[in-house]
Parts: structure tokens; C-alpha cells; sequence
């Protein structure tokens, strides 16, 4: 089992790395960083980025390999996906949705892992994250939240649930019972002697009422499980945010 993270030299993939770094420091898992070379990006830049990515893993205790094919870039992707257990597969994509970013073939391409595609809004955030925020529709999804507290636990960083309209807490009538559905991952945390809070709100997610909230909370980085959302509203929010966000695509088994 390993964790990966699609480079090509730039600075977006090199951003959306440093969180791989993190990760895979957090699950104690190897991390290879995968290029795949279809004659467009400069072999220079890569060879740079990627001796700066190792060296910042290797001070983190991150075992590393650079791994490099050469081919279409999502037959390559399904070929080595299907060669080797991966975690999670990390790649950067665009500011803008409307800019038609690779990642959206890359979350359609059908691969058996789970894929964390990083929207980067501000670079210097990247390394310095210290308050992550995980929004989730009714219910959590596992894997999306060992990411946010991979994350958390991979920078010291503190963390919060952002849990949405759950049916459970329709129902509750006492604050205990409106903290059910988060109880059982907030112990797990706390296990981990890490400081995590849950917020639940009763009202529809909006762009303009998460974005409030992160600016007002002073969050720097937002993971949201993409398939608790519409992919338009993803968008939304994540376009009109001035935050670094990682939208999480559970491997649909």
C-alpha cells in the first residue's frame, strides 16, 4: 500500500504534494511521486520539483521513490492502478473550474483508489495549514475522514467536522443527541491526543454560507467528500473560496 502524488514539474502539483507528504506521514505509508510523460511538460522543472519534494519528505521521516511512464496519461493511471495497492491518489487541477482542469478525467477514469484532488488558491498556505476543516453531508465517510485526520495529525494542525442536515439530528432533541453521528470519530481523535470540534448545521450547505464560515474561523484548508455534493456546487464553492480546498472521491467499489 503506498500513497501517490501525479507531478509534472509545476508549481500546483508541487503544492498538491506537500499534502501528500503529510498524509502519508500521518498513515506511515511510502509515497511515490508519479509523472507521466506524454511530451508536454519540461523534464527540467520536474527533475527540480521532485529533488525539492524529497527532500522535504525525507526530513519528515517519508519514505519516497519517483516513478516515471511514458504514454496516455489516464491508460497509464488505470495500468499502474491495477499494478499496485494505492491509499490515495493526489492531483492538483486548476483555480477555476470553468478551465476544464485533466483532474476531471482523472476522477471519471474509474481507478480502484480513493482521489484527493487539490485546488490551490494559495501557495504559502500550503505548508503552513493549521486549522483543517472536513465537510460532510449526512453521514461521515471513513475514508474521507482518515484523510482529514491524516492531515491534521500530519501538520499538528487542529481540526473540525462540518456535518450537514443528518437525519439524526433532525430528530434529536438534546445537544448529546445532535453530536451522535460524530461521537464515535471525535473518540478516535481524541485517542489520538488530537484536538478536533464538530459544528452541525440544520440548513442546506451554500457557497456563500461555507465560505463565510472558513473566512470567519480563519481555516486555511477545507477537504470536502465529494460524493455527499453535487459536482456544480463542489465548484461553487470551491471556486468562490480564497482558501486551499481538497475535494475527496471515495473509490466507488
Amino acid at each position: 500500500m503506498r500513497v501517490v502524488s501525479l507531478v509534472n514539474g509545476s508549481l500546483l502539483s508541487e503544492a498538491a504534494s506537500f499534502y501528500a507528504i503529510a498524509y502519508a506521514k500521518a498513515i506511515k505509508l511510502p509515497l511515490s511521486f508519479l509523472f507521466i510523460d506524454n511530451g508536454k511538460e519540461s523534464l527540467e522543472k520536474l527533475e527540480s520539483s521532485i529533488a525539492t519534494l524529497e527532500e522535504i519528505a525525507e526530513a519528515n521521516g517519508v519514505k519516497t521513490e519517483a516513478v516515471m511512464l511514458e504514454g496516455d496519461v489516464i491508460s497509464q493511471l488505470q495500468h499502474y492502478a491495477k499494478l499496485y495497492s494505492i491509499d490515495t491518489l493526489f492531483c492538483a487541477t486548476r483555480k477555476l473550474s470553468n478551465s476544464h482542469s485533466f483532474s476531471d478525467k482523472i476522477v471519471r477514469a474509474g481507478l480502484e483508489t480513493d482521489i484527493a484532488v487539490v485546488k490551490v488558491k494559495n501557495v504559502p498556505q500550503v505548508r503552513a495549514y493549521q486549522r483543517v476543516l472536513l465537510v460532510s453531508g449526512e453521514r461521515i465517510n471513513p475514508h474521507a475522514y482518515l484523510l482529514w485526520l491524516g492531515l491534521v495529525m500530519g501538520n499538528e494542525a487542529k481540526g473540525k467536522l462540518y456535518l450537514q442536515n443528518s437525519h439524526s439530528a433532525q430528530n434529536a432533541s438534546t445537544k448529546s443527541g445532535l453530536k451522535y453521528e460524530s461521537q464515535p470519530f471525535m473518540q478516535i481523535a481524541n485517542m489520538l491526543n488530537q484536538e478536533v470540534d464538530v459544528v452541525q448545521v440544520l440548513q442546506p450547505i451554500s457557497p456563500e454560507r461555507i465560505n463565510n464560515y472558513l473566512v470567519e474561523n480563519d481555516y486555511d484548508l477545507a477537504a470536502y467528500t465529494a460524493s455527499d455534493y453535487s459536482q456544480k456546487l463542489l465548484n461553487q464553492v470551491t471556486d468562490d473560496s480564497s482558501i486551499n480546498s481538497i475535494l475527496f472521491y471515495p473509490w466507488q467499489i
